[in-house]
């Protein structure tokens, strides 16, 4: 069996250790915390043991990350019975409360030490209610009583232990006095000390092994509540994740309908990119041009543009650009609004203290440019699908496939119902001229397909350009993702089943 002195910070376990052994095993001290690392005493018989790994990650080496310090004896207490004095369970050495806690976990008997002046403590409560957790039986040690206030305070002790539900009708509170150490071991008369080395030679008897038994009964439920505890923090935390992963969907998903709603409004790109069109086409001309034939539409596109490449670099540079601009903005809205979002809360703020995260990010405009070229490129593959008969071939061919898809950009922009004034005299102009250009070359339903598919296209390429933006946002909440709790809640309820399957 092992038992561990575990108490505050003064408490006087270094001393009860000594006492207990009548010779001096560990020191005690002024300077706080004492106890740095485990101090193991253990019968002759048992000591190779703590050479290897007894206690998983420590070991006796100088070097060890946990060291231990083993001290050998054939007293007669130890025939069935290791005692360790653990560091301070409330050290301002974080590790070594860390130590105490790891060594809670292996102990099959908690000696809790504590003083008639940090007994009321709040840390020392909390390793309480883990070894009760845990099963792990518990004698509580009041030492340093000052005689004239003795009763008083054991009294309130022991209400409080009561009050907390950690002392229970078969436990025991063994009194210390002050009183003078022997400064030959430092450590107390052995009459100070006799209640408690008659309570652990007992349960390191005969019923040691309904100890034993109930320690690791108790240490195997700990571990599986303590894993359904986990598994539900898993499911908030992944829920949190979740939220803030949806607070950037949205944020998204919104600036790609206000694009889709200003494309149906007329105001994607501005009037002026259509307005200069207009005065480049010559609205009139163009109509007269299709009213008259074939061959004049002809003349007057070679007239105007002065080839295809014209066309296409006056019209697709402008309302390119403006899509670029546009989808940048959009970006830049919806990255401060993810970023407000995570900032709001509580485990956002943290993940968005990189000013990059309020805006687009820099590789944003390159993904733009790179998928709206894609789309004006494709807009030539779209009229020559369109084409499919010999007459509407050439009827394209000799305009020019890429001047008709130009052409479609326009159709694509312009619409009337989100102008207001004179803007809707001019798109109305030019949403005419296109469209009549359009069937006159491919037919009404045709036509109508041309647009539909390029306008469906241009917003497909914009929303890859958003989510695109977004993924840096989802790419910080794939790291932090805790995993799935099902697997541990398997596992619990395992453990629940054969508890019940042991306890039958």
């Amino acid at each position: 069996m092992v038992a561990v002195l575990i108490g505050s910070t003064g408490a006087g376990k270094s001393t009860l250790m000594n006492s207990l052994a009548g010779a001096r095993i560990s020191s005690p001290g002024a300077v706080r915390p004492t106890t740095r690392h485990p101090i193991v005493w253990t019968h002759l018989d048992h000591a190779a043991r703590y050479d290897d790994d007894y206690l998983t990650g420590y070991g006796t080496a100088p070097d060890a990350a946990r060291r231990l310090e083993v001290v050998q004896s054939d007293h007669p207490l130890l025939a069935d019975l290791t005692v360790i004095d653990a560091p301070d369970i409330d050290s301002v050495e974080e590790v070594h409360r860390t130590i105490a806690d790891e060594l809670l976990a292996v102990a099959d008997v908690c000696v809790f030490v504590t003083s008639a002046q940090r007994y009321a403590d709040a840390v020392p409560w909390e390793f309480l209610r883990r070894a009760r957790d845990r099963g792990v039986a518990v004698l509580f040690v009041l030492n340093r009583l000052p005689d004239a206030v003795a009763a008083d305070i054991a009294s309130d002790y022991r209400r409080r232990l009561e009050a907390g539900r950690v002392f229970g009708p078969g436990d025991e509170l063994v009194l210390i006095r002050e009183q003078p150490i022997d400064p030959t071991y430092e450590g107390l008369p052995g009459s100070a000390v006799a209640p408690i080395l008659t309570t652990l030679t007992a349960m390191s008897g005969e019923s040691h092994r309904s100890v034993v038994v109930g320690a690791v009964r108790g240490a195997i439920s700990d571990v599986g509540e303590r894993a359904l505890r986990l598994a539900t923090l898993i499911d908030q935390e992944s829920g949190e994740i979740a939220g803030m992963r949806d607070v950037v969907e949205r944020a998204y998903a919104d600036q790609a309908a206000e694009i889709e709603q200003a494309l149906d409004d007329g105001t994607l790109i501005r009037a002026e990119v259509i307005r200069r069109w207009q005065e480049v086409i010559g609205t009139g001309e163009l109509l007269k041009a299709i009213t008259e034939g074939a061959g004049v539409v002809t003349a007057w596109f070679r007239r105007v543009f002065g080839g295809v490449g014209v066309a296409t670099e006056r019209v697709g540079r402008e309302a390119e650009d403006e899509l670029v601009a546009t989808i940048i903005r959009r970006t830049d809205v919806a990255a401060t609004t993810s970023a407000t979002g995570w900032e709001a809360h509580p485990g956002g703020r943290a993940l968005v203290t990189d000013a990059a995260l309020w805006r687009h990010d820099s590789g944003t405009p390159g993904v733009a440019q790179q998928a709206l070229d894609q789309w004006i490129a494709g807009l030539a593959a779209l009229v020559e699908d369109a084409a499919a008969d010999k007459i509407r071939w050439a009827r394209a061919a000799s305009l020019g496939v890429n001047a008709v898809a130009v052409t479609l950009i326009i159709t694509v922009f312009v619409h009337t119902s989100g102008l207001s004034g004179a803007e809707v005299g001019v798109a109305a102009g030019a949403a005419a001229v296109q469209q009549r250009l359009l069937e006159h070359l491919f037919g009404t339903a045709a036509a109508r397909s041309l647009a539909v598919t390029a306008r469906t296209n241009l917003l497909e390429a914009m929303r890859h350009v958003l989510r695109t933006d977004a993924g840096r946002f989802h790419r910080i909440l794939d790291g932090m993702g805790p995993g799935d709790a099902l697997e541990l809640k398997a596992a619990h309820e395992a453990v629940r089943s054969a508890l019940r399957r042991w306890d039958g």
